[in-house]
């Protein structure tokens, strides 16, 4: 009985939301140098924002993303159905690879670490809220869609928190598991959920995060990579950092390759290409970049560029010419700088 009221519930969210619209556009890409013509791809409205998917299938699909509000403040979460995007109640609606399950992150307010999370089994329909031994934020999906990985706190009565590691939760048995790991980094306002966060590294067996507390990438600054009880594995060093806020995932899809911030400013980012066997920057790319967002295939990066009012998510080469428009959203002023838009997006693997 109680698994048939959540499925109710959920597809009420998912499916029936106020402001879902599908439209399908012949619309010209923004044109950027190097980047191909797009113009007889199917191209979706995304539900919340002026922005516009190139529906294309390809190696990955755009299965959710989150609109930043009130001045940086808040998220909504919107998620996938068919060729729909609907609003959530959650600031994020993480899909897992293979697409079955979603993890949902409650409250729209960002500097809140949770203590609980929904995880959603799309097959069957059936929510779980998972109460969680201690507070989290950045969730990341394991390459498998199997174990979701969250970065750990303690709280502190001035409302800064303290890392003390990372939980990790199977969608077998739903029990998290809490490993205390590496530095304890104290964070606060908006460096929670944006500074030391940890990521799967390029398995399901491994974890890693920045080691330093530094605030700019230096020939010192380490990378420490942990295996899954906690213990220390290997550094790298001198790789530079993590864009901690707009990659969801930080290693490409074979696992052989890793994502990193070189040097960042207000209007652009060089991003790093590491190989991860031997901790050497294959590859040096970035210009007008404003963010790293992920990764296309092994040979190919998502970036987001701001070119006058128009934002654009497009797939780059590890040489760093843009081939692909992905997304494109018109940005509105409003009272906060801009109008409810786009500020992280999931690109998934479909199977």
């Amino acid at each position: 009985m109680y698994f048939r009221q959540v499925a109710t519930t959920f597809m009420a969210v998912a499916l029936t939301m106020a402001g879902v619209q599908s439209a399908s556009a012949q619309e010209p890409s923004t044109r950027t140098a190097g980047v191909q013509s797009v113009e007889s791809r199917p191209w979706i409205k995304l539900a919340g924002t002026s922005g516009k998917l190139n529906d294309e299938p390809g190696a990955v699909r755009l299965a959710s993303y989150s609109l930043v509000f009130d001045a940086g403040q808040g998220y909504y979460g919107y998620l996938r159905e068919g060729d729909r995007f609907g609003k959530t109640p959650y600031r994020e609606a993480l899909v897992a690879p293979g697409q079955r399950w979603v993890a949902g992150i409650p409250d729209h307010r960002l500097w809140l670490a949770m203590k609980k999370i929904d995880l959603i089994d799309r097959q069957s329909r059936r929510k779980y809220t998972i109460s969680l031994p201690a507070p989290v934020t950045s969730p990341e999906w394991s390459p498998d869609g199997r174990t979701l990985l969250l970065t750990a706190y303690k709280e502190h009565r001035d409302g800064s928190l303290t890392i003390i590691g990372f939980i990790t939760l199977n969608v077998a048995d739903r029990v998290p598991h809490l490993v205390k790991a590496g530095p304890r980094h104290r964070v606060s306002d908006w460096s929670i959920g944006r500074a030391f966060r940890f990521y799967f590294a390029g398995e399901s067996g491994r974890v890693l995060a920045a080691h330093d507390d530094a605030n700019f990438p230096s020939s010192k600054s380490r990378i420490a990579v942990y295996d899954l009880r906690g213990k220390l594995r290997r550094f790298y060093t001198g790789v530079g950092v993590f864009d901690e806020w707009s990659a969801i995932t930080v290693f490409s899809p074979s696992g052989r390759l890793f994502a990193t911030l070189l040097r960042k400013d207000d209007n652009n980012a060089q991003i790093g290409i590491v190989e991860a066997s031997t901790g050497k920057i294959l590859h040096r790319t970035g210009k007008d970049v404003r963010a790293f967002a992920g990764w296309y295939d092994d040979e190919h990066i998502i970036v987001k560029r701001v070119h006058g009012l128009t934002q654009l998510y497009q797939r780059v080469n590890l040489s760093g010419s843009a081939d692909l428009d992905l997304v494109k959203e018109r940005l509105t002023v409003g009272p906060a700088d801009y109008e409810p838009h786009l500020e992280r997006v999931d690109f998934v693997r479909p199977n």
